[in-house]
C-alpha cells in the first residue's frame, strides 16, 4: 500500500565545528554523501547526532577544543561558539509529531521544525568565562529544550562503516530482529502455550541419567566450594524458556541449508542487516495486524466501514492489513489510525556509513537502487562507490570537498532540470556508474572520440589527469546544460570541449513557393565567405542560459568570443575534432593516419588509395566520411590513442586540459 514518508533532515547549518567553518546546505529525504578521505563525511553525521542521536550520552554532547575548526586559536579563551541547526520537514501528517513539536514550528508554509545546538562560555556576571556548556533547544527560543524525551520521537540511528554485522544480530535484546517483533505487540498468553511445550520436550533430554549425573555432580561441587552459601541448587536447561527470552532467542538463518548468520559472507550479513534496519524504521502508525478485540474496538469508532475494508480475518483469529490498497483509502486510514489507535514509535532517519562495505557491485545497485528509490525510511550514506552513486536520484547528491581551509557542503536538492533532461542526465549517470560524482575536476566531451583522446593528449602534455583526479565525461551530446548545472550545484570544477561545426549560408529557392530562403552548409571547408560556427552559438546560449554571461556581455567577433568563452571553461574547434586534427597534422602525423586507415580498412587497396589521396588533397571531409562509412569514427579513434602525437592534437583541446588542471590546482593548493 502507499505511505506517507517519513520525516527527514531538510536543512543543515555548521559553524566552527571540526572540518566546518560556516557550512548552510539543502538535503532530500534520500542523500548519498560523496568526498574524498578525511573531508568530513563522518563529521556531518556527527554534528547531526550531537542532537538527534538518543544513544549519546551528555559526555559525548560536550565538546573539548579540538572540536572546533582548526583555523580558530584558542577558542575556548576567546569565547568562540560552535552551533548546529537543523530543519526537519516531512512531520506534518502525523498528529503526535505536530503535538510533540509544536513548539519547534519556524514556519507553517512549509511546515518546517527547527533543533539548534550551542557550545558556548558560560560567563560570570562581569563577563568571564567561566567554562564552556552546550544546549539544545527547539525552534527561535533557547529556554525550549529539546531533551531524551524529544528524541524518542525523531532521532537519527548510524551503522558505522566498521560494524560487527554477526554481533549486533546475535540473540540479545539489542537485535534488530528481536525489536522488530516486539513492535507486533504479541501477548504472553500467545506465547505460554509455545513455551509450556518446549520445557515438557527438553524434560527426555533432562532426565537422561548421563545429564542427572552431570548435575548431582556439579551440585555437589558447587556446594563444597561455596562452603554456607544458602541456595545452592543447580538446574540445567537446552534452552531460555521463558516467553519474554524467548522472543530474543529468534535468529536469522538463510538458504537452503539454514546458515547462522556467523556463516554467511560480510556481504549478505550486511545485506540482511540493513533489510531489518529498514523495516524495523517503518512508520509503524497502520497496524499490519491486529488482534480481534482490538479490531473490534477500533471498528466501533470506524463509521465508514474501512477497516472491515481493508483487513481480513486469519485463521488464528488476527486481522491482516490486505496488500494492494489504493492511495485514497491509504491516507484515509492513516488518518483513522493516527486519531483513534495511539501507540508510541520512533521516526528514525537511518545513517550507513560505507553500505558498499564487502558488497559486489552488482548488488551494490539492487540493493540500494531500491533503498534509494522506494523506501519511506529517510536515509543518508556515505560512500566512495560509483555503483551506489549511480542508482542516485539527482537531487539526492551532496558533495563535500575543500573549499580554502575548510569543508563545504553542495548538494542537488533544489537543482532544477527540465524532466526530460533529468531523465537523460540520470540514464547517463547510471551508465557511466556515476564517475561524474568522484572527480576532482570534469571534461565535459561530447563524443567518443575525445573521450579515447583525452587522457592520451594529457599524457603528451606531461599533465596526467589521473595525477590530478579530473574526469573526462563523454555526454554524446551538444546539451552541455544539465551537466554544467549539475557541476555548479556540487561545486566541481569542469570545462568543456565542444566542435566548432563551421557552415555557410546560401541562398535557395523554396520548392513549393519558388522564394528566395537560408540554407546552412555544413561539412566543408572555411571559403572565405561569411564564417559561422555552431558552437560559438551553442556556447553563446549556454553561458546566458546559466546566467553566467548576459547577451550585451558577447563580442561580435568570433575570436573575441572564444577567447570570452575560454574564461568560463568552453573551449571549441574549427570543424570537428578529427577535421581539427587532420588540418594540425604534418608528415608525421598524417602517415600516421594513413597507417591506422590502412590497418583496418575492410577493403581493396583502391580504398586505401582513395583515402590518402583525399588527405594529401586537404578533402579532410571526404578522408572522415571514409572514415565513417568503412571504419567507424570510434573504431578509428580507439587504435588511434595508441599511436597519438602533439602534432595530432588541436590546441582547443589542450588549452581545455590546462584550464582544468589549473582550476583543480587552485582549489587544493
Amino acid at each position: 500500500m502507499a505511505e506517507y514518508k517519513n520525516p527527514y533532515i531538510s536543512r543543515v547549518r555548521i559553524k566552527n565545528f571540526r572540518n566546518f567553518l560556516d557550512v548552510d546546505v539543502i538535503l532530500d529525504h534520500k542523500q548519498v554523501i560523496i568526498g574524498e578521505n578525511n573531508i568530513g563525511k563522518t563529521n556531518f553525521l556527527r554534528a547531526i547526532q550531537l542532537i538527534l542521536d538518543k544513544d549519546f550520552s551528555d559526555n559525548d554532547r560536550q565538546l573539548t577544543a579540538d572540536d572546533f575548526h582548526d583555523s580558530i586559536k584558542d577558542p575556548l579563551v576567546n569565547g568562540e561558539e560552535i552551533e548546529i541547526i537543523l530543519e526537519i520537514k516531512g512531520y506534518e501528517h502525523n498528529r503526535k509529531l505536530v503535538a510533540q513539536f509544536s513548539d519547534a514550528i519556524i514556519s507553517v508554509d512549509p511546515p518546517l521544525l527547527q533543533f539548534t545546538y550551542r557550545y558556548f562560555p558560560n560567563q560570570d556576571e562581569i563577563g568571564n568565562i567561566i567554562n564552556y556548556k552546550y544546549e539544545i533547544f527547539k525552534g527561535n527560543a533557547e529556554e525550549r529544550k529539546f531533551t531524551n524525551e524529544d528524541r524518542s520521537y525523531i532521532n537519527i540511528f548510524v551503522i558505522r562503516a566498521l560494524r560487527d554485522v554477526e554481533r549486533e544480530l546475535k540473540a540479545n535484546k539489542n537485535s534488530p530482529l528481536y525489536k522488530l517483533v516486539k513492535q507486533y505487540e504479541i501477548t504472553p498468553d500467545s506465547l505460554e502455550d509455545i513455551s509450556e511445550g518446549l520445557k515438557e520436550a527438553a524434560n527426555g533430554i533432562l532426565e537422561l541419567d548421563e545429564i542427572v549425573h552431570i548435575k548431582n555432580t556439579l551440585t555437589d561441587r558447587f556446594a563444597s566450594l561455596s562452603g554456607l552459601q544458602a541456595d545452592n541448587e543447580i538446574s540445567l536447561r537446552t534452552f531460555d524458556i521463558d516467553t519474554e527470552r524467548l522472543l530474543y532467542t529468534l535468529q536469522v538463518y538463510m538458504g537452503i541449508k539454514q546458515r547462522p548468520v556467523s556463516e554467511l559472507s560480510l556481504g549478505l550479513a550486511n545485506i540482511l542487516y540493513v533489510s531489518l534496519m529498514l523495516i524495523l524504521l517503518k512508520d509503524k502508525t497502520v497496524m499490519p495486524i491486529i488482534k480481534e478485540e482490538r479490531f473490534q474496538e477500533l471498528a466501533l469508532l470506524d463509521g465508514s466501514g474501512l477497516l472491515k475494508k481493508l483487513y481480513e480475518g486469519s485463521a488464528k483469529g488476527n486481522y491482516i492489513l490486505k496488500k494492494e490498497i489504493d492511495q485514497e483509502d491509504a491516507d484515509a486510514l492513516y488518518g483513522f489510525m493516527d486519531e483513534h489507535n495511539y501507540r508510541h514509535q520512533a521516526f528514525t532517519i537511518l545513517a550507513v556509513e560505507e553500505p558498499e562495505a564487502h558488497l559486489h557491485p552488482i548488488l551494490q545497485r539492487l540493493i540500494y537502487r531500491e533503498v534509494l528509490h522506494n523506501s519511506n525510511t529517510s536515509v543518508i550514506f556515505t560512500s566512495h562507490s560509483t555503483f551506489i552513486a549511480s542508482v542516485t536520484p539527482i537531487n539526492s547528491i551532496v558533495h563535500v570537498r575543500k573549499v580554502e581551509n575548510s569543508s563545504k557542503v553542495f548538494s542537488t536538492a533544489n537543482l532544477t532540470i527540465e524532466k526530460k533532461e533529468k531523465r537523460d542526465i540520470e540514464r547517463y549517470i547510471d551508465a557511466k556508474r556515476g564517475e561524474i560524482y568522484f572527480g576532482k575536476g570534469i571534461i565535459l566531451v561530447e563524443g567518443i572520440t575525445e573521450e579515447y583522446f583525452i587522457s592520451v593528449a594529457s599524457d603528451l602534455l606531461r599533465m596526467s589527469l589521473d595525477n590530478y583526479g579530473i574526469v573526462a565525461c563523454n555526454i554524446n551530446s551538444t546539451n552541455f546544460k544539465p551537466y554544467a548545472q549539475l557541476l555548479n550545484a556540487l561545486s566541481i570544477p569542469w570545462v568543456l570541449l565542444s566542435d566548432g561545426d563551421y557552415y555557410e549560408i546560401i541562398k535557395v529557392k523554396d520548392k513549393d513557393t519558388g522564394e528566395q530562403k537560408d540554407k546552412r552548409v555544413y561539412h566543408i571547408l572555411a571559403t572565405g565567405d561569411v564564417p559561422h560556427y555552431r558552437g560559438n552559438e551553442g556556447i553563446k546560449k549556454l553561458l546566458t542560459d546559466l546566467n553566467l554571461l548576459d547577451e550585451e556581455d558577447i563580442p561580435k567577433t568570433l575570436e573575441e568570443q572564444k577567447t570570452l568563452f575560454k574564461k568560463y571553461g568552453c573551449f571549441i574547434g574549427e570543424y570537428t575534432l578529427e577535421v581539427d586534427m587532420m588540418g594540425k597534422a604534418d608528415k608525421e602525423g598524417t602517415d600516421i593516419l594513413k597507417t591506422i586507415y590502412n590497418e583496418l580498412k575492410p577493403g581493396s587497396e583502391e580504398m586505401q588509395k582513395n583515402f590518402e589521396k583525399a588527405l594529401d588533397n586537404k578533402d579532410f571531409w571526404a578522408a572522415l566520411k571514409k572514415i565513417e562509412g568503412n571504419i567507424s569514427k570510434g573504431r578509428f579513434a580507439q587504435r588511434l590513442a595508441s599511436e597519438l602525437i602533439p602534432n595530432l592534437v588541436p590546441d582547443y583541446i589542450n588549452e581545455g586540459i590546462i584550464s582544468i588542471i589549473e582550476k583543480v590546482k587552485k582549489t587544493y593548493e
